[in-house]
């Protein structure tokens, strides 16, 4: 990976669908308008991994592979434990701010006739039908 830790496809300017051609032609594009040795040294990197198919295919997945779920959780919840939740002096939030369910869909729940037998049915608001599918390109 290049010192700036930039994608070698941001270096070259190409997306990852870029063949070996076009990879060399934006190749000599960037290293033409690199400004000084350490942007000629990132374009040569950034050329070296992907030509190389096994470095590019090294390349493609650290670049689509899913952050560490470790590391994102610690960032995301970094400045929660510094500040208290709930002080003793702060008044409690109101129930009505805490409810969450629709009282018309809990009305709905209870309008369904119940079961019938020992099996279990489905509401029919809840059934499904054509609208719930996404639409399908069919080719010519």
């Amino acid at each position: 990976m290049p010192a700036s830790e930039r994608s070698p496809y941001d270096v070259l300017g190409i997306t990852p669908a870029a063949t070996p051609p076009e990879v060399h032609a934006a190749y000599e594009r960037a290293l033409a308008e690199a400004g000084g040795t350490a942007a000629r040294e990132d374009c040569t990197t950034a050329y070296l991994h992907l030509r190389n198919t096994g470095r590019r295919l090294g390349a493609d997945i650290l670049e689509f592979a899913a952050p560490d779920p470790a590391t994102t959780a610690r960032e995301a919840f970094a400045g929660v434990a510094d500040e208290p939740f709930l002080t003793p002096d702060a008044p409690a939030p109101p129930i009505a701010g805490l409810v969450v369910l629709r009282r018309t869909d809990s009305t709905a729940d209870h309008q369904e006739p119940p079961p019938t037998k020992s099996t279990f049915a489905i509401p029919t608001r809840f059934t499904p039908t054509a609208e719930v599918l996404p639409p399908v390109d069919i080719p010519h």
